[in-house]
């Protein structure tokens, strides 16, 4: 991050110093979920357990999947597009028509490693056609004769139920997905994933008893999910820029210097509290040569109470 000057930030308050209600108007829960219950009906019900008007998820997992899955709170719903985006990582247990040996095994799983060509399978929401996705890592982790366990580290949209199958055309013996789990999802690994009871029983203790930590422990600031490119601006500007207008270079006080033309990036208050999603117009090696709109806004993230507190300028600045 370049610093451009260093001014008293007195607008918000840090993510991790928000009170219960306040994260559980603003967060992520990053409940574990079963195989069954599909994922919209295991956000409906942390919203009703958690007796607040919004909830959303990102990154859909098949009901009878397992694993990670990022419950978003209240206004966090509105980076759901920007979780999605995340690198996702899965276990997976996989039946072949036939054993096959160790080097054959070792040889078609090679072929699904880097850049690869999938078409969505039918039961997807999206379209049907054939698309190039990355898988960063596939590791054999169990050779059981037919049934094969593997980790696969892969761009989000990668289908591994397709892969199964890719696999299983590659090989000539057939393959299909037996069993999955997802073990990392927005940057959250299992191991801090919750179940809904675990979830429920958190609740409970900071709602009957007063005994905050355990549900505080759990509900994830929006702004630590998120991973992008970061502006920061001052107080007297964030009532200008979260009302539509255009950035300058005089709202800056911080930038990050490998910020792109055409890239998404996140505005950000002084104490760190994600603002607003723009367009980056420029590139960043020339915001401070550059005297016109440095960034457009794409969506603002602060909820309205919030912006109402702060300062309002009295011009454009």
């Amino acid at each position: 991050m370049k610093v451009l000057r260093t001014p008293e930030y007195s607008f918000g308050i840090a993510p991790r110093e928000r009170s219960v209600k306040q994260l559980l108007a603003s967060a992520v829960v990053p409940v574990d979920k079963p195989p069954g219950p599909s994922s919209h009906e295991v956000s409906s019900i942390v919203r009703k357990m958690l007796s607040i008007p919004k909830t959303g998820h990102s990154g859909t997992l098949d009901p009878d999947v397992s694993g990670v899955l990022p419950v978003l709170l209240g206004s966090a719903c509105k980076v759901a597009k920007l979780l999605l985006s995340s690198k996702k990582e899965y276990v997976c247990v996989m039946r072949l028509g036939e054993a096959l040996s160790k080097e054959k095994l070792e040889e078609v799983l090679d072929a699904q490693r880097g850049e690869i060509y999938q078409t969505p399978p039918l039961a997807s929401a999206v379209k049907k056609a054939l698309r190039t996705r990355k898988v960063y890592e596939l590791e054999l982790l169990e050779d059981g004769g037919q049934f094969v366990l593997f980790r696969a580290r892969v761009q989000a949209g990668t289908y591994i139920r397709t892969m199964c199958r890719d696999i299983g055309l590659i090989s000539g013996v057939g393959a299909e997905m037996a069993e999955l789990r997802r073990t990392r999802a927005a940057g959250i690994m299992e191991s801090k994933a919750v179940t809904l009871q675990e979830l429920a029983d958190r609740y409970w203790l900071w709602n009957e008893h007063a005994n905050e930590a355990p549900l505080r422990e759990i509900l994830l600031p929006l702004e630590e999910c998120v991973h992008i490119k970061r502006i920061v601006i001052d107080d007297r500007s964030i009532h200008y820029i979260c009302t539509g207008c255009d950035g300058i270079i005089d709202n800056i006080t911080e930038y990050d210097e490998r910020i792109r033309a055409g890239e998404t990036v996140g505005v950000y208050s002084g104490k760190g509290e994600l603002l607003c999603i723009v367009h980056a117009r420029v590139e960043a090696s020339e915001f401070e040569s550059n005297d016109g709109p440095l960034f457009s806004v794409k969506r603002v993230v602060i909820d309205e109470k919030s912006l109402a507190t702060a300062a309002r300028p009295e011009k454009r600045l």
